[in-house]
Order: C-alpha cells, then structure tokens, then sequence
C-alpha cells in the first residue's frame, strides 16, 4: 500500500511540476516584457511573492498534523491558486500581475509541508532519501514537459497561453489527487506544543538554507540572464531543460546514496556541487554553456533535497512531521525567496558577475556553517594520550 502510495504522490508530483520551475524563469521575463517591469522590480515581486508563500507553510503544516490528513491540503492549494494564476494575463500594471502571482504562491504553499510529511509518514528512516529523490524525478521530469511547452506557446502565441496551459494543468493535477492519491489519516497531534521545541530544527532549517540566498538569485535571474548572452525565449527552456534532466536521471540513485552516507555528507556534496555549478555561470561565454552550468547546479541540488528533508522528518515526532517539515519549509523557502531581491540588489551594484558573486559568497557560508556545526559535533573526539599508549607497541 505505501509503495502504491508513493507512486500515486510521484504521479502527482510529475503534473504539478509542469507549472513550478516555468513561472520562477518566465514570470520575471513577463513582467520585464510584457508588463514593462524593470529587471531589479521584477525580480524584487518575484521574491516577495515566494517569500508570501513561505510564511504559511508552519500554520498548513501543524493544521495537517492535528486532523491528521495530508490530502486535502493538497487538493485546497491546487483549487485555491487556480483562478488566480488565470487572471494575471488579464491584469493591468505588473503592480496587479504581482499581487496576484503573490495570492496564487500564498495558495500552493498551504500544500508542501502536507505533501513532504505524507512521504515521511510512508517511509522509514532509511528508505526516505529514495522516496524523497523519487518525488524529485518525477517533478524534474514534469517540469520538462512543462518548459518544451511553455517555450513554444509563448515563442509563438504569448505569454497568456502560459497562464492557460498552467490552469489545464491544475486541472489534471486535481484529478489525479482525487484518483491515485488516498486520503489516509496520519497520528493526530494531541495538545498544541510550543514552538520552541523545535529549535534544533530552526537551527538546521537556517545552517543549510544560508545558500538559499544564491540559489534563489541565481534561479529567477538565470533566465534574464541567457537573453542577455543570445537566446531567445525557447533556448532559456532549453536551460532550464538541461538541468531538470540532470535531477530526472540522478534523483533517484543519489537520493538512495544520501540513505547510505548519511543526510550530513549528503549535504556537504551538493552544497559543494552547487558551488561550482554557480561558477559555471559566472564564467560562461554564451548561452550555450550555460547549459552544463545549469545541470551541475542541479546534480548538487538531487543531493541537498533529500538530505534536508531526510534529515528534518527523522528528527520529528510521528505526529508532527508536517508541523517540523511546516518551519523547515518556512525558512528555507524564505531565504531562498530573498535571494532575488538581494539579487536585484547586487545586479544593481556589479551587474550579473556581483549576483553570481552573491551566490558563491552565500553558499560557502553555508558550506562552512555545516562544517564547522554538524560534521565537527558528529566526528568522534580523539581521547588525549595515557601512560601506556605513549610508547608504541604498548597496551593492555
């Protein structure tokens, strides 16, 4: 049943995808397009439409923990976001379009931490990785399909066609919840708990989202970014398709490698990965090569995945893993929705080399931050020398 479970919450994940990673690439370049939008403004009302979202993530997930249902979290935010994505062809000003792309993501966010509980309340502790990397297959492969599509509708009929094809795809994405999704019951929380009980979580939630920052700088700027360096607006798919492909054919095998490593190095590799990915940015000569940029930084992001969320339902009660996984949503989605407005911030600055600068200095932080906490705490202290360990050979 939990395997039948997974694949119908991966079959969901796959629909719903078609629509994500296209409004974090082309939403900025509508607004600049279309609506006439500077580049630091768009960039600014995608950031604090993302930041929206995040803020409601712990209040969606401890309302999932105590009825102990995760679906119809999930069916609320799809039905909910639907007729506010539709209406932002129709409005007038990017002032308007952002408001309402701000309503829509305040929407959607009332389902993640229901949808990443649901995984962990399926799994144990050392399957999850897998399943979490499974889910993260399923959505690169969706999110392909979604750019061949969005590419050319926009390319040859505008950008409202984006907006329709989004509102056929929730369509689907509802009828797939109702139909391969069941609605189990999780354990119920009993009384409410304070929030500083997890703690531990918020100071992990922070260490490893510090990168956030520049990722989600890199993430709404990439595509402005490949105009720049000559491509039209089918090649910036072609970006966002190199890496999506790059989580589709390894999510699975290094969401199964971070069970066996162990969440921690888990996230020391892909935050190392994702540094060099940045660089690969920073240097590129056309759009061309961002290409490659654009799958090393997703190679980093198939391991950082699971390991975080591996992590975060591991250290949860039973009962409250959407609650945990509610803050872990909260400030990681909030830093890395920060990270365009300090990327409009730095592009004003230094132009696109200060964001990509930006976004090394942010993830280094963060890779020094779990080093010097959670590898350091978890290596074994060496026991200083006795009398008889002093000369070799000597011992009991």
């Amino acid at each position: 049943m939990a395997d039948r479970t997974l694949l119908g919450l991966s079959l969901y994940s796959l629909v719903s995808s078609n629509r994500t990673g296209i409004f974090l690439v082309y939403f900025p370049i509508f607004l600049v397009s279309v609506r006439h939008a500077s580049v630091a403004t768009a960039l600014a009302l995608t950031s604090v439409a993302y930041v929206a979202g995040s803020l409601v993530s712990p209040i969606a997930g401890r309302w999932s923990d105590r009825v102990g249902r995760r679906r119809p979290f999930l069916l609320f935010a799809e039905l909910a976001a639907m007729p506010l994505f539709l209406a932002i062809p129709f409005a007038a000003g990017y002032w308007a379009a952002g408001a309402l792309f701000l309503a829509a993501n305040v929407a959607l966010s009332m389902g993640s931490p229901a949808l990443s509980a649901y995984v962990a309340d399926i799994t144990r502790d050392r399957e999850r990785g897998g399943a979490y990397g499974l889910l993260s297959a399923a959505s690169s492969a969706g999110g392909i399909l979604g750019f061949l599509v969005v590419g050319e509708l926009v390319l040859t009929l505008g950008f409202p066609f984006m907006y329709y094809f989004v509102t056929a795809v929730q369509l689907v994405t509802v009828g797939v919840l109702l139909t391969r999704v069941p609605d189990d019951r999780a354990a119920a929380t009993g009384d409410r708990k304070p929030w500083r009980e997890m703690t531990e979580v918020a100071y992990f939630s922070t260490a490893v989202s510090i990168r956030s920052l520049g990722a989600g700088a890199v993430g709404a700027f990439y595509g402005v970014y490949a105009t720049t360096l000559g491509a039209n607006l089918f090649d910036v798919s072609l970006v966002a398709i190199a890496g999506l492909a790059t989580m589709a054919l390894t999510a699975v095998p290094v969401g199964r490698l971070v069970d066996s490593m162990g969440e921690i190095r888990g996230l020391l590799w892909g935050t190392g990965i994702s540094v060099a990915g940045v660089v690969a940015f920073l240097v590129a000569a056309n759009w061309l090569t961002l290409l490659p940029a654009q799958g090393i930084r997703n190679l980093g992001f198939a391991f950082l995945n699971p390991a975080m969320l591996s992590w975060v339902a591991r250290m949860a009660p039973p009962g409250r893993r959407a609650e945990y996984l509610g803050l872990f949503t909260l400030i990681n989605s909030a830093l890395w929705s920060l990270g365009p407005l300090a990327g409009s911030a730095a592009v004003g600055l230094a132009g696109s080399a200060g964001l990509f600068g930006f976004a090394i200095g942010a993830t280094v932080v963060s890779l020094l931050v779990i080093e010097g906490v959670y590898v350091r705490k978890a290596r074994p202290r060496t026991p200083p020398p006795g009398p008889a360990s002093a000369t070799p050979g000597a011992g009991p």
